[in-house]
């Protein structure tokens, strides 16, 4: 079998720019204090390959191994650091299922 590489990317930064205004100052100016926020996004992605043996043989195995997989899959999630979105793909081999579509 195969080893996984796991892959990083850092994307590109958003900025962001508040200012707040604070208590006037002398000649009618008003003190101004502001804040840089700065976003960054990272794609984290790896490949897992199955060995053939583990592979579905039907649709319902398929299904029951990606309800179990969302159910156990690991919380990457900080307070720095939120998981936007994750996708997961499985193979399933069912020929009898994919014969009858055609």
């Amino acid at each position: 079998m195969d080893k996984a590489v796991p892959k990083i990317a850092i994307l590109p930064c958003k900025q962001r720019v508040y200012t707040l205004t604070k208590a006037p100052m002398a000649h009618k100016t008003n003190s101004k204090e502001q804040f840089l926020f700065k976003f960054y996004n990272f794609k984290f992605s790896i490949d897992l390959s199955l060995p053939p043996r583990l592979v579905p043989n039907s649709v319902n195995q398929g299904a029951h191994s990606l309800v179990i997989t969302r159910k156990l899959f690991p919380v990457f999630e900080t307070n720095l650091l939120f998981l936007k979105y994750y996708q997961v793909s499985y193979p399933v081999r069912d020929r009898d299922f994919f014969k009858s579509l055609v």
